[in-house]
């Protein structure tokens, strides 16, 4: 470290201004300066009792005398009190006193963390010395140390603001100063490359530079050249500055062959770098070490030799150099076989660099290359265990301060490199690698990362699990959830991190978006309270939607209503206003309330706005037309119970409501079919068509009419008897073609199964019994050993009876029995859905039947079929 500076000020201030304390403390320094250490010292050792402001006089004399380290413990112990009026122009003095004293301890260390640990401890005091003023002539002096602190603690854009300062204030610390500020500006966030060269040029116009000093500046000057990619410009000064050095390297100077060294990584850096540089541009080129990637891409064979060349000489250095310069190699020769596309043998230099000790920011940038390279080869669990491996590294190396440029990079490539993985559908690594790098990457940004994760894996799974008819399965569902959940949580602790921050609002609606798809409103809409607390206008109404959302899945249908009605009401021009009348519409519904339900359905339906293409139009004409018919449904089966008058009236008032449904549902299935929406209501439209026939039915049962109404009503029963049978005909068809060319999912299959029931149970009221039992054989046929044969059997039994082919029902009986034996148990849990009994039941009215036809037989001593 540089002597302080003791020249005088230009400009002092008049003698008028100044404090009577700073008086005194002047004239403290000059007796002790003339003194000397020895008579103060013996002072304090005699044990006279001195007060703080005598303290701060002695240590203010120490500093001036050349002994910092004393003069900054003095201060310490002082006792000075800064609330203490007489003691607070004296504050600043100490704090600069106790910043030097550690400051000059940080460069007596020999061991990197002992330097780095005292350097921590004087950036808070030059900090605090330079925010209150530093001491009158000791600007220059704080400025240098407070940058060289700043610049050793990584902190370089910082650092380059004080080391200007301390140049401008004191041009004699140009030559101490200007490599150092051209580090600073090199390695900053700004990343000034530019102004650091001319900085170092500049320097390099110094005549008081030794051989040795201007070498080493020269060394600099390479570097920036090679990181403004002038390879071109810094060869030759590399070959000048070899010839320079060179009767110091043949007389073994231990600094001339470290320059040595360094001057031919510096070559091969330069080298290699124009290699890179001439390569043809590609957009999808990733970036691993510094290389664009591309698949497949040959280099010329002059090319290829030349690299070769350059990994023959830094294999040497690797050898022979000292750590620093052989972790570069490692890191230029890793370059160099991704160049040559070996990435196996890159892979091995990146994970020896990473292995370097003591670790240091060549080891930082091996694992980091090692990550990339894992990563775009899709060695997820590698990844993973690597970045554990650099984490613990980096925290146990307490002396490794990444400067701001790096840090940066660093973990913009680790996000890069997550992002790899998922891109690979490597999620559970991703998800391991964004929490093991916390570290790093933050707490915020790693939980950030987690979740993205989380979230695509979960897309990722709903994706693979669709089924025919684009049915999503069961254990997809599930898995999915769970992973949405993982999603939801990620976030929301990202979003608790950055409270403070303008990020907190667009990551807590990641957080609900992630737990609303996992179906986790309850903790959604937790979340949302807060979200429309903090949210800006324009975007309050998808939160208002999403709150609805999770309190209708709650089960909360009131509450749903109200934060709906909000948006439908206080946004009317704002597009989610559909998305809230559907959702609304839906929890009316529930409420039992089908008219208001109804309203908001239909004003979807005939808002000029909307059209017939939008999600949303559609979405409310198909469920208006399923809660209509639902509702028609509801009413037929209920007047059922009732007596024959009030029977009639009930499927009268029905019948508008019906009406309505049926137009909706076929309106639906015009437009969409054949989505798997539209299915269900094409069956929907089928049934519907039977409920139609209903009320001409009962009208029938009246002794009162004349043959003319009865044949009209007997007309409309059958007419729609035969709607239904042509939309059933239509849909098993559709069902049973696709079926030829794919499967069909779950709910496909049940509509089939059902279409083909309907099919069978029209013709049998409709009085084609030969049909009827024709269509419930082919359905046995189609379903044999299921479930689902046994209704079959039975309707064709009781068509053989209607047609008199009495022995061949009973036989059917019999063979029911027998199918019902060969039903694996694999289908015991369908019984009940898709018949009307469940295994047991079966086997109890079966075993009935048999046993009745045996009776049968023996009365009338006939051989039972």
């Amino acid at each position: 470290m540089a002597d302080p500076d003791e020249s005088k000020n230009d400009n002092p201030a008049p003698a008028s201004k100044r404090s009577k304390t700073t008086v005194l403390s002047l004239a403290f320094v000059t007796m002790f300066t003339m003194v000397g250490f020895a008579y103060m010292f013996s002072i304090v050792a005699g044990g006279r009792e001195i007060d703080a402001v005598q303290a701060m006089n002695l240590a203010s004399a120490q500093y001036v005398a050349g002994n910092i380290v004393v003069a900054g413990d003095l201060a310490e112990r002082s006792g000075l009190d800064q609330l203490n009026e007489d003691h607070m122009e004296l504050y600043p003095m100490q704090q600069f006193l106790i910043g030097a004293g550690t400051h000059a301890r940080a460069n007596q260390a020999v061991a990197p963390r002992d330097r780095h640990e005292q350097m921590e401890k004087a950036l808070p005091y030059l900090q605090r010395a330079h925010d209150l003023g530093f001491p009158e002539g000791r600007d220059s002096e704080g400025h240098r140390m407070l940058g060289a602190t700043l610049h050793a603690m990584g902190r370089h854009a910082q650092a380059a603001k004080h080391l200007k300062q301390a140049v401008e204030i004191d041009l004699t610390l140009r030559a101490e100063l200007l490599p150092l500020l051209a580090r600073s500006l090199a390695s900053s966030i700004t990343a000034k490359p530019d102004e650091a060269l001319r900085t170092i040029v500049a320097h390099l116009e110094e005549s008081s530079l030794d051989a040795r000093r201007r070498s080493e500046a020269e060394i600099l000057r390479i570097e920036l050249l090679n990181q403004l990619k002038r390879y071109d410009d810094s060869l030759p000064v590399i070959a000048r500055v070899e010839e320079d050095i060179s009767s110091e390297v043949t007389s073994q100077m231990p600094w001339a062959l470290q320059l040595r060294d360094q001057l031919s990584l510096q070559r091969g850096l330069a080298r290699v770098g124009r290699v890179i540089e001439a390569l043809p541009p590609s957009i999808s080129a990733q970036l691993i070490a510094g290389v664009p990637i591309v698949a497949g891409r040959e280099l010329p064979p002059e090319t290829k030799a030349e690299l070769n060349d350059v990994i023959k000489v830094l294999d040497q250095l690797q050898r022979e150099a000292d750590p620093k310069v052989a972790g570069s190699a490692r890191l230029l020769v890793a370059q160099s076989y991704l160049l040559l596309n070996d990435p196996d043998l890159a892979l091995a230099r990146l994970t020896q660099a990473r292995q370097q000790r003591p670790f240091d920011d060549r080891g930082l940038e091996g694992g980091i290359s090692e990550i990339e390279l894992l990563a775009s080869r899709g060695m997820g669990e590698d990844v993973a265990q690597t970045s554990r491996y650099l984490v613990r590294e980096i925290g146990q190396s307490q002396f490794l301060d990444f400067p701001e440029i790096v840090r940066e990079n660093v973990k913009q490539r680790i996000i890069d490199a997550i992002a790899m993985l998922r891109g690979a559908g490597q999620f559970a690594p991703a998800v391991e690698t964004a929490t093991v790098t916390s570290p790093v990457l933050g707490v915020a940004s790693s939980h950030s990362q987690a979740g993205i994760a989380y979230r695509d894996w979960g897309e990722a799974t709903l994706a693979a699990g669709l089924g025919p008819g684009g049915e999503l399965s069961r254990d997809a569902s599930v898995l999915a959830r769970e992973q949405f959940r993982g999603a939801g949580d990620a976030f929301a602790a990202a979003a608790k991190e950055q409270f403070d921050t303008e990020e907190y609002v667009p990551t807590l609606w990641l957080a609900i978006e992630s737990y609303q798809k996992g179906r986790h409103f309850s903790r959604s809409a937790i979340l949302l309270e807060d979200y429309l607390r903090y949210e800006e206008r324009g975007r309050i109404p998808r939160a208002l939607v999403a709150h609805g959302r999770a309190l209708l899945a709650d089960g909360n249908a009131k509450g749903a209503i109200d934060s709906l009605q909000t948006c439908i009401i206080e946004y009317d021009r704002d597009p989610m206003r559909y998305d809230a009348r559907l959702l609304a519409a839906q929890a009316a519904a529930d409420l039992g309330d089908r008219e208001r339900a109804r309203e908001w359905l239909e004003d979807n339906l005939s808002d000029g706005q909307l059209t017939p293409q939008s999600p949303a139009w559609r979405d409310s004409l198909l469920t208006l037309g399923e809660m209509l018919f639902a509702e028609s449904l509801s009413q037929t089966l209920k007047s059922r119970e009732l007596k024959w008058n009030e029977r009639v009236e009930a499927l009268r008032s029905t019948r508008p409501t019906l009406q309505l449904a049926m137009r909706r549902l076929d309106e639906a299935v015009k437009r969409y079919w054949p989505m798997p929406r539209t299915q269900t209501a094409a069956y929907s439209l089928a049934r519907g068509h039977l409920l139609t026939a209903e009320l001409p039915e009962v009208e029938l049962e009246s002794t009162e009419l004349q043959d003319t109404a009865r044949r009209g009503l007997s007309q409309k029963a059958n007419a729609g008897r035969q709607a239904a049978l042509d939309q059933f005909a239509m849909l098993s068809n559709f069902l049973q073609n696709q079926q030829r060319d794919s499967d069909l999912s779950d709910k496909q299959r049940a509509l089939l199964r059902n279409s083909l029931i309907g099919q069978a149970d029209t013709l049998r009221d409709m009085g084609r019994f030969a049909e009827a039992a024709d269509a419930y054989r082919d359905m046995a046929l189609r379903y044999m050993n299921e479930p689902a044969s046994l209704e079959a059997f039975l309707g064709q039994s009781q068509m053989m009876r209607k047609i008199g082919r009495v022995r061949e029902a009973d036989l059917l009986i019999r063979q029911a029995n027998v199918v019902l034996g060969r039903i694996g148990a694999q289908w015991d849990d369908e019984f009940d859905m898709v018949t009307r009994y469940d295994r047991a039941g079966w086997e109890r009215y079966l075993a009935w039947m048999v046993e009745r036809l045996d009776q049968g037989a023996q009365l009338t001593n006939q051989t039972a079929p």
